[in-house]
């Protein structure tokens, strides 16, 4: 497989393609673009010439990191691509940390896919000691 993982390519058009592609609801142009702006790290895979995953780190570049928006095209997964995309995120994310200083990412999985994150070396919530994961959503 002829698949690279590139930083900082994603347009706000590809970005739409890929939320569309994957069953996800459209959001509007602005709002792409300033998710992908408000980014610390913005990675794509690369195929040939076709763009057929992403991932986004946001955070506060201090201690504070999440893993955002893990997308690969139907098509195009179980082929170690949304693993490589974790990884590359993940190993963005340590280079915010001092050395010899623990790195926290966390993530929201999409129901069904914690054994996906498990795999790859993440905690399912709650944990022994950890929290449940939360969120609210208001309109």
């Amino acid at each position: 497989m002829d698949m690279d993982i590139r930083e900082g390519t994603l347009t706000p058009e590809t970005f739409a393609g890929l939320r569309a592609a994957c069953g996800m609801p459209e959001l509007e142009p602005a709002l792409i673009e300033r998710a992908i702006s408000s980014s610390l790290a913005v990675f794509s895979a690369v195929a040939g010439s076709r763009t057929v995953g992403m991932a986004r780190l946001v955070g506060d570049g201090a201690f504070v990191f999440l893993l955002c928006d893990l997308l690969v095209v139907p098509l195009w997964r179980r082929r170690g691509i949304g693993s490589l995309l974790v990884e590359t995120v993940v190993g963005r994310a340590k280079t915010f940390m001092p050395s010899g200083r623990a790195v926290v990412v966390s993530l929201f999985s999409a129901s069904g896919r914690e054994g996906f994150y498990t795999r790859l070396g993440f905690t399912e919530l709650p944990a022994t000691g950890l929290g449940a994961g939360m969120q609210m959503f208001c309109l």
